[in-house]
């Protein structure tokens, strides 16, 4: 239903900008006029129709539905067979009104005085006896922290657990309470946010509970966006099943809930019939799909792989014991290059430096310190070995340097202690893999590693999983003979390819801000210049004035010599104006010339080794 408002001032006047005519508002046309009344008149309808529903359906369902998940409650716990049978119930709602409503319905069942409530302000009569009965028990102890907010909501939760059923709460409870004893959740309205429904799931769904969570929630199916809207967040966000935590992954790849529900709230506004409300759906959830699917595709790949490195960088866990992806290559590789000049303590990631290998080499810039080094955790009595250490930069310029003949790898993947799904899933277990080493110079200097695989079976290997294999220990064998497959120069190719097209994006996305740069300075200079002008022709209307008014002839001079200063000066802003068009082409001319110039990329592709690998 539209809404269209009028001014039903008819015989109101408005001015227009200039202040020099006045407006009357067109009067409306009979036929608008009659479309006025026909929508009056459906309004009316409703209002009448609305005011005549005496019995709630959703609210009788609401008894159903809580015996229901009692039921499911009790089969579960049953199920595990510890401790004694609780009966909780949380149900949410959106609004103190429907609170209320709830409340009194249940009071006139066999729920009766098994019922609480929880709200941002907990004053109602029943709250404001369970606070004050639980300050009189807790009286002289901690529990009691001085905040009547905290202590309040302390008391409601404690009341729920040891002597309610069901606690009727508004989204104040959805963040900073326990309610681990409860299994059974109920969402009454239903929230557009998954991330809201996350927080709800979780008050119950968290470390302590014993059973699994049951979750009630209402739909009207006879309504088609909130079908699609369950659809989304049941099917799609996966957050009414799976383990704990699995929709995490999922739900921060719609980057803000708070912008998929304005999405949501979107297409209730402006879609009024069913056609549109699929339409409309269809173009948000493909729009969600490959970030969604990337997202679990990620999940799954840090479960499977229980934990592994990757992993631990991605959450984000410090441990003294832990090293980054980078760190960890640049501690074997280190590891493997100093190993007859040091001695090594691979539990804390630190090495002591008996002899400089390259004392005697020419090159070398900086001396470099016996240690210790550690790398990690800093520490005042070791050397901080990173990346930018002179020891390190050595270490890397001589491992680039070294040959590398091509030989067979068998890396260790069984006795690594790490699952990585990329491999673990791979139809054959050995093949062939090259690396090579991509310079561009274009816009800037880039260097890019390139892996590429081949299995034995012809298949192609993704450069993901390629990558993957140098995160296991392996053994080298003896140098092969053999010529490695065609396939291995078709991937480097495809890889050089995916660059290239990365590259360009980037590119385009530069151009288009320095363009965008190039443009506001434009116009802020093309806006003082202008600026200047109309304050230089406000000064000259004003002496104009002024020597018209003026009754003595030296006076009447001295405002034509002003006149005349002020009208070259006006006549140079002008030019400068035009100077600074032409200026702003030529700028933009140049920067377009520069970036042709520096499109036209040189390209350079180093081998850097190749390897028949298998998997152990």
């Amino acid at each position: 239903m539209q809404e269209e408002w009028v001014d039903d001032d008819e015989g109101s006047e408005s001015e227009d900008a200039f202040g020099d005519e006045k407006k009357v508002p067109e009067r409306l046309s009979k036929e608008q006029l009659a479309e006025l009344r026909s929508e009056k008149e459906k309004l009316r309808k409703f209002h009448d129709l609305a005011k005549a529903i005496r019995t709630n359906s959703k609210g009788e369902v609401l008894l159903t539905a809580l015996r229901r998940g009692f039921e499911a409650a009790r089969t579960v716990q049953a199920d595990a067979q510890t401790g004694a049978l609780q009966q909780k119930a949380i149900i949410f709602t959106e609004s103190r009104r429907t609170q209320e409503y709830l409340y009194n319905l249940l009071q006139k069942t066999d729920f009766a005085g098994k019922v609480v409530l929880f709200n941002g302000t907990n004053t109602d009569p029943g709250s404001r006896e369970i606070y004050q009965n639980w300050m009189k028990q807790h009286a002289g102890t901690d529990r009691i922290t001085g905040s009547p907010t905290a202590d309040k909501r302390a008391a409601l939760v404690e009341y729920f657990r040891d002597q309610a059923n069901i606690m009727i709460a508004t989204e104040a409870a959805a963040e900073g309470i326990n309610l681990q004893f409860c299994n059974l959740v109920v969402n009454y309205d239903m929230p557009w946010n998954p991330q809201r429904i996350e927080q709800r799931i979780g008050r119950c769904h968290r470390y302590g509970q014993k059973y699994d969570v049951v979750v009630v929630n209402f739909l009207n199916k006879s309504n088609a966006a909130d079908v699609r809207v369950y659809q989304l967040l049941a099917e799609k966000f996966k957050l009414f099943d799976g383990v704990f935590g699995a929709s995490d992954e999922v739900i921060g790849a719609i980057e803000s809930g708070v912008d998929f529900e304005k999405r949501i709230v979107g297409i209730y506004q402006q879609c009024r019939t069913t056609e549109q409300i699929e339409f409309q759906f269809d173009q948000l959830q493909k729009e969600l799909e490959s970030q969604i699917s990337q997202a679990r595709s990620d999940a799954s790949e840090q479960l499977l792989n229980n934990f592994d490195q990757e992993v631990i960088e991605r959450v984000r866990v410090a441990s003294a014991k832990s090293l980054g992806r980078f760190e960890e290559l640049l501690w074997r590789l280190t590891a493997f290059y100093l190993a007859p000049y040091a001695r090594f303590e691979s539990s804390c990631h630190s090495f002591y430096l008996e002899h400089d290998p390259f004392a005697a080499a020419e090159q070398k810039q900086h001396p470099i310190h016996p240690g210790p080094y550690r790398m990690g955790k800093q520490i005042e009595e070791a050397n901080t070995y990173r990346i930018g250490h002179p020891l390190a930069q050595q270490v890397l310029t001589n491992c680039c340097a070294l040959p590398t003949p091509k030989v067979e790898l068998r890396f260790d993947l069984s006795g690594s202690g790490k699952r990585i799904a990329l491999l673990e899933s791979l139809p054959v277990r050995s093949g062939w893999l090259t690396s090579a080493r991509f310079t561009l110079n274009g816009l800037e200097t880039e260097d890019h590693i390139l892996l590429a695989g081949v299995l034995d079976n012809g298949q192609p290997m993704d450069a993901v999983a390629c990558k993957r294999l140098f995160d296991l220990t392996a053994e080298a064998g003896q140098p092969l003979l053999l010529e490695a497959p065609d396939g291995l120069t078709n991937g480097v190719q495809s890889e050089q390819q995916r660059v290239l097209r990365e590259l360009e994006e980037r590119n385009g996305k530069w151009l288009d801000a320095e363009i965008e740069k190039l443009d506001r300075w434009t116009e802020d200079l093309k806006f003082g210049l202008e600026q200047e002008i109309k304050d230089l022709d406000k000064e000259i209307r004003e002496i104009r004035r002024d020597s018209v008014a003026a009754l003595g002839l030296q006076e009447k001079l001295e405002h034509q010599r002003q006149l005349k200063d002020l009208t070259v000066a006006r006549n140079q802003r002008r030019k400068d104006l035009f100077v600074a068009q032409d200026e702003v082409e030529a700028r933009r001319e140049a920067l377009i010339a520069d970036i042709e110039g520096k499109l036209k990329q040189q390209q350079e592709l180093s081998p850097l080794f190749t390897i028949r690998w298998s998997l152990a």
